[in-house]
């Protein structure tokens, strides 16, 4: 593993030497040894060189006795993890760094700032992990207190080679800096570095924090110290207030490291760019007083503008009087009141309310939004910021012109067609829907009880399939649930809650079994019925005209838990949750695999709803596609996709015709089984959840129980 140098680069102190104490800080040689400091361009030591502290020695036991206890509080955890490794090269190695920051004295921890959160975290809870070489550098990198050395040592040193992963000590960086640092300098720095910290800009901080620690500043010297050059003292008086911010950062650092050659080398770069020019020693510096000063606010040349605005400055801030019709929407005090409210599309009649151009040519005009809209668009809400919104052709709620509300109906063409019909409601809520040639069955439950009804197609009268009564306060089956139906000469047959139930054209229904456990999805030919388990799983098969029996399981007939399942004259078909469709003989022989692990276009395709026709098995997804499968097993085809959540299909039982379906944003839609274009037959229809069809009609039924219909 190879160290990076973190020096400065150049000669300087020797290896026995660093800096004066109140001068910059150490850096390090390229093996990670202490040694040279920051150079000037010549190659000599920017500063004073004096001779290191000799190291403690003695091993871990003169560590653990003499160093520890006199570290600053915030070094000490990881001072004792080093005394307690046992290792002495190692505790020497600590304690020579330690004492080369002018600690590890023996004597009591000095006063002044605390270390911060990145180098005390770099010492106390990873160094002692590293590689001995690394900990070396570790060690010497912490006790610098330069937080952008330290982070940059954990990120670049440690954490590139999967050591002390976790830690970020920039995100602390702006709390030390406001709560530890700033109020250890003097009155102008100090307000300015409380400014730089509420800015909470983590990077920016650290940057911060890395000059203030070359100043001698953060951590260890506290407020209290003088400067310690009248160089620095007069750098720090005339001329760093009258900076802009960026400048006056660097000016203060300077000016706080007390070093004459580093202030007097900033005053002549200053002085060289035109500022601090008259050196005078008052509040403003070179340009008079910045705390009222229009043309230098804060500071030298900030200049409060005056298009359309009448600026003033107070405390050394901007403030802008707008003209009528004006605002300062870039929130920059030096452009003045820069947009018109009256003509910007952008900040039409105030900041950020712009003039869309969706499908329109938009202006702005007395501080309002002018739409033309686009032929065949509108705006209907009156929003300007949403353009022409609405698309008068095909818009239900606004079909040919803004308001015009087809009441359920589709729009084609920007003329509403028909519109649907409630035959029933209060049916809440339910499960399945199915068809004959005079009514509409509908299964669901709701709290009093389960719901079984026949509702005539002329009349809408609804009554219960068990008593030929409308339904009572208990529905029709108190304490019941149904789920699913199957229609046929025999009766329906209707699975829940009590088994499968046949609901005989006349008479009493009959139990045909209560062997499995929540029975599910259904199917029957009337002389058998076929049907799955929503917790057990399986396919079940029973006779359909006899009472009280135990249902049989149909070997090797695996189904999923609350599968969907649909059959025709010879067979059944089944889904499984990965994508699988299943064939079976009624007899149950011949299973054959029809479809499996569909991935389609890399979405993973879970049948929820499945139908069958005379050629082809049909079925829709829950990420909004709609297949169409030979029954052969072959030609699979997505004949939509993109369709929000079908929550039930149906299909016409002839070769032509179309597949119908729900989806959960309340639209009824279609679409050709030979392919096409999808078309949609009622919008507005909330919690659609079953759909049934017979020769003119589809029908569906909602979570609120309402049964509806609409024409073909």
């Amino acid at each position: 593993m190879v160290v990076s140098a973190l020096a400065y680069g150049g000669p300087g102190c020797g290896d026995d030497q660093l800096c004066a104490p109140g001068a910059l800080s150490a850096c390090f040689l390229p093996d990670g040894s202490l040694g040279a400091q920051r150079c000037n361009d010549d190659g000599t030591a920017l500063g004073a060189c004096g001779s290191a502290p000799g190291a403690l020695g003695g091993g871990c036991g003169a560590l653990s006795e003499a160093c520890c206890p006199s570290l600053p509080a915030e070094l000490r955890a990881g001072c004792d993890v080093v005394a307690a490794q046992a290792d002495d090269a190692a505790c020497d190695d600590y304690a020579g760094s330690a004492s080369a920051a002018g600690l590890c004295s023996g004597a009591a921890a000095p006063d002044g700032v605390p270390y911060g959160p990145g180098c005390a975290g770099l010492l106390n809870d990873c160094c002692a992990s590293l590689p001995a070489r690394l900990a070396s550098a570790c060690h010497a990198t912490g006790f610098r207190g330069n937080e952008a050395l330290c982070r940059s040592f954990l990120q670049r040193e440690a954490q590139a080679n999967g050591l002390c992963e976790g830690a970020d000590p920039a995100a602390e960086s702006c709390g030390y800096l406001a709560e530890q640092c700033c109020p250890s300098l003097p009155g102008g720095p100090r307000e300015r570095c409380e400014d730089l910290a509420a800015e909470a800009d983590a990077d920016t901080c650290l940057d911060y924090l890395s000059g203030a620690a070359d100043a001698g500043r953060c951590p260890t010297l506290g407020g209290g110290e003088p400067l310690a050059s009248a160089a620095c003292d007069a750098l720090l008086e005339t001329c760093c207030g009258t900076l802009e911010p960026a400048l006056a950062y660097e000016c203060d650092l300077s000016a706080l490291s007390g070093s004459r050659a580093r202030c007097e080398a900033f005053e002549g770069a200053a002085r060289a760019a035109g500022l601090c020019l008259d050196g005078g020693g008052g509040a403003g510096g070179g340009c008079g007083d910045t705390s009222s000063d229009v043309d230098n606010c804060g500071f030298c040349g900030n200049v409060c503008g005056d298009q359309h605005a009448v600026p003033s400055c107070a405390a050394g801030a901007c403030s802008l009087a707008c003209d009528l019709g004006h605002g300062d929407c870039d929130r920059d005090a030096a452009t003045g009141c820069e947009v018109d409210f009256e003509g910007d599309v952008d900040n039409c009649g105030g900041c950020g309310k712009g003039c869309s151009d969706r499908n329109a040519a938009a202006a702005c005009e007395a501080g309002a939004c002018v739409l033309e809209c686009d032929a065949g668009f509108a705006d209907c809400d009156g929003e300007g910021s949403t353009g022409c919104e609405v698309e008068l052709d095909a818009d239900p709620r606004h079909c040919g012109a803004c308001g015009n509300d087809c009441s359920g109906g589709a729009c084609e063409g920007g003329a509403c067609g028909p519109g649907a019909l409630q035959l029933a409601s209060g049916l809440a809520v339910p499960s399945a829907i199915a068809v004959d040639a005079a009514a509409v069955y509908v299964v669901g439950f709701r709290p009093a009880g389960g719901v079984a009804v026949r509702v005539d197609k002329a009349s809408g009268a609804t009554t219960c399939l068990a008593t030929g009564a409308a339904p009572g306060a208990a529905a029709c089956g108190a304490g019941e649930r149904f789920e699913g139906i199957a229609l046929t000469d025999a009766g329906a047959f209707v699975t829940g809650s009590a088994g499968v139930l046949r609901f005989p054209p006349s008479g009493a229904a009959t139990t045909v079994t209560a062997s499995v456990p929540d029975p599910w999805a259904v199917v029957s030919d009337g002389a058998a019925v076929w049907f799955t388990s929503l917790s057990r799983g399986g396919l079940y098969r029973a006779d359909a005209l006899f009472a009280g029996q135990l249902a049989a399981e149909i070997t090797g007939a695996t189904a999923e838990v609350g599968g969907a399942l649909a059959a025709d004259a010879d067979h059944l078909y089944w889904t499984w949750a990965d994508g699988t469709v299943m064939k079976l003989r009624k007899d149950g022989s011949e299973p054959r695999q029809l479809a499996s692990a569909q991935d389609f276009e890399r979405t993973n395709l879970t049948p929820q709803y499945l139908a069958a026709d005379a050629a082809h098995l049909f079925w829709s997804t829950p990420s909004g596609y709609l297949f169409r499968l030979d029954k052969d097993g072959s030609g699979l085809v997505a004949l939509a996709d993109g369709q929000p959540g079908p929550a039930g299909i149906a299909v016409d039982p002839g070769d032509g015709g179309a597949l119908y379906w729900v989806n959960r944003l309340g639209s009824v839609r279609r679409v050709p089984k030979a392919g096409g274009s999808v078309g949609t037959l009622a919008v507005g229809q909330s919690g659609a959840i079953a759909i049934a069809v017979d020769e003119a009609y589809v029908y569906w039924a909602t979570q609120a129980g309402d049964l509806r219909r609409i024409a073909k």
